[in-house]
């Protein structure tokens, strides 16, 4: 009784200094776009920040403010362009690179565990900051052993900090989605999801056997890696796995960093046509590129397991598409959406669809923009009053974090055209399954 009152308490008072930091940015916004407008009158205007820039902006900003919880949702929901609008999506993305470290670091190494300190070659002076995330911060360290190793140590009081924020969210989402305009929106749902998401990013354990499931199913990759975990140092806080050298964003030269985002590509089609077992977050923080052309993912706490439905699904879906049969993608999308209002145009959502892979279907493979036409799908199913499953949304939306990586640093790859023994495969392996579980 007490703790309930307690958590009560605490969701008052972390309520009170959300709203607070809110109407602060809410002030700075109103400020922002009528300075914007303004200029916008005087010469010289047409270049200014566009309002909806200026707000997309604004909340990022927000985010950040708020706290290591809300960048982290922020985080999760730049993958979301199904529900959030693009322009949206592409700024909260930058929060991937907008994480200071914790102005205490000697607090955060407190948290160590004597039994890995004890291991460390100079005790806990032997832990060196690499970097910093809104959950963790990685250090590296060597073992008594000889061994080098990255330490990702949580963040101290980020459970509790988390789960308030959590809840005090889902409790927004859920009055929100009574108003009669988003009866439609399976808001506190999505919301719901995404929390999820982003709580079990804080159970390292989850994400060692992650990287270990990983790690075995890409072996067969030989120019992919995924370090080892030290299991007897690991916990629940903190997580120890073998040090990469040699970890660069974008590898030198021209000729290796092309062959890294390759090996980067297959290994993600891998994951979704035929482990079912994806890595959902490959920003350019989680996947890095090496000299030799090696791709190194480095951390697993955002993945997903797909049922072999889905996984047969995507396989169709990706099929049909490079055959560009419209109305085949059509079906597939259907018997994977919602109407969480109970009506939705079946026939208009048919139509829509056919008419948008027949615009794509006259683009040059190597030119096919995925984030484009996942953005019009997306809105195509938001006006015909349809949603997808998140099983079939997040591990999309992997492969949308991605093509942005391909574009830039390799865009001379075909995105498609790598997929298809992947796409075939995938469907060999699922021909036997033909309805929904």
């Amino acid at each position: 009784m007490r703790e309930s009152m307690f958590v009560r308490l605490s969701l008052v008072v972390r309520a009170g200094t959300v709203a607070v930091l809110l109407a602060g940015w809410t002030g700075r916004l109103g400020a922002r776009l009528l300075v914007d407008a303004l200029r916008r009158t005087g010469p010289g205007g047409a270049g200014r920040v566009a309002p909806r820039e200026r707000v997309a902006a604004t909340l990022t900003d927000a985010v950040e403010g708020l706290g290591p919880a809300y960048v982290k949702l922020g985080q999760v929901l730049s993958t979301r362009s199904d529900v959030l609008p693009p322009r949206l999506c592409r700024s909260l993305s930058r929060l991937h690179d907008r994480v200071s470290p914790p102005s205490d670091i000697a607090a955060v190494v407190r948290t160590v565990p004597p039994r890995l300190t004890g291991s460390v070659v100079g005790a806990a002076s032997g832990l060196t900051l690499t970097a910093a995330g809104s959950i963790a911060c990685v250090f590296r360290a060597r073992l008594r052993d000889g061994r080098e190793v990255a330490v990702k140590v949580r963040r101290p009081g980020i459970d509790r900090t988390m789960r308030l924020d959590l809840a005090l969210v889902g409790a927004v989402a859920r009055a929100v989605g009574r108003l009669p305009a988003l009866r439609r929106v399976p808001l506190a749902e999505i919301v719901d999801q995404v929390s999820a998401a982003v709580y079990e990013q804080l159970d390292f354990v989850r994400e060692a056997r992650s990287l270990t499931r990983l790690r075995e199913n890409l072996h067969t990759l030989p120019d992919v890696r995924v370090p080892a975990v030290v299991p007897e140092l690991s916990s629940r806080t903190v997580l120890v796995t073998e040090w990469m050298d040699g970890l660069v964003r974008d590898a030198q030269p021209t000729g290796a960093r092309r062959t890294a985002v390759l090996n980067g590509l297959r290994a993600a089609y891998q994951m979704l046509f035929r482990d079912g077992f994806v890595h959902c977050d490959l920003h350019p923080g989680n996947l890095y590129l090496m000299a030799d052309g090696t791709a190194v993912i480095v951390d697993a706490g955002f993945v997903r397991c797909l049922t072999d439905f889905a996984r047969r699904t995507f396989a169709e879906f990706f099929y049909h598409l490079g055959r560009n049969d419209g109305r085949r993608c059509a079906e597939v999308l259907l018997s994977t959406a919602r109407a969480p209002g109970g009506g939705y145009d079946r026939d208009g959502f048919r139509e829509d669809v056919v008419a948008l892979v027949a615009r794509n279907s006259s683009v040059a493979a190597a030119d096919f923009d995925l984030v484009s036409f996942a953005a019009s799908l997306f809105a195509i199913q938001r006006s015909r009053g349809l949603y997808a499953d998140p099983q079939f949304v997040f591990p999309i939306l992997a492969l949308l974090v991605l093509e942005g990586s391909v574009r830039e640093l390799a865009p001379d790859i075909d995105f498609q055209a790598e997929a298809v023994p992947y796409v075939l495969r995938g469907l060999q392996e699922t021909a036997s399954l033909t309805t929904r579980p």
